[in-house]
């Protein structure tokens, strides 16, 4: 039989370093990261293109100003489905439709009210997904490791049938 598309892998993950580092009571911080598809790839790597024309023999490149975060970011734009974090007034920090972000320039802002543990802590999780984005292109972050197992969600978790 030949090759069929499933629905991408999610794992659900406790952000235990946060909520120990700010003291969270009650249900525990978490989030849903979901396995980024070859578009979600090509999505990463245009923030990374630089063009090159040459003219006459000489070449003229063209290229954008971009940092690690930045990179960081868009792959967590890309592939959480789900977390949550609220804001000071009680409501979830990031609004999702169908497993995914809902506006990338309002993650963009939420994302950055994060404290920086937390922005990477997520992030961690994030390339233990996604591994071929680890490229060590970046530079590390330094979160420590989760002690405990994540959850694998199946699609009866995430309602599906």
């Amino acid at each position: 039989m030949p090759f069929q598309l499933k629905s991408p892998l999610r794992k659900e993950f406790r952000l235990e370093r946060s909520d120990k580092e700010f003291a969270t009571e009650g249900d525990p911080t978490s989030v849903i990261i979901r396995q980024a598809t070859q578009g979600d790839y090509e999505l990463i790597r245009d923030l990374l293109n630089d063009y090159r024309r040459e003219y006459d023999g000489q070449t003229i490149t063209i290229s954008q100003r971009l940092s690690p975060d930045d990179i960081r970011r868009r792959e967590v734009y890309l592939t959480l489905s789900a977390c949550n974090i609220m804001d000071e007034h009680g409501k979830p920090l990031f609004k999702f439709e169908k497993e995914r972000l809902k506006n990338e320039l309002e993650f963009k802002a939420a994302w950055y009210r994060l404290p920086p543990v937390v922005a990477e802590e997520i992030h961690k999780y994030v390339l233990e997904i996604n591994p071929l984005w680890d490229d060590g292109t970046l530079p590390p972050v330094s979160v420590e490791e989760n002690e405990s197992e994540p959850e694998v969600l199946g699609e009866e978790k995430l309602g599906k049938d």
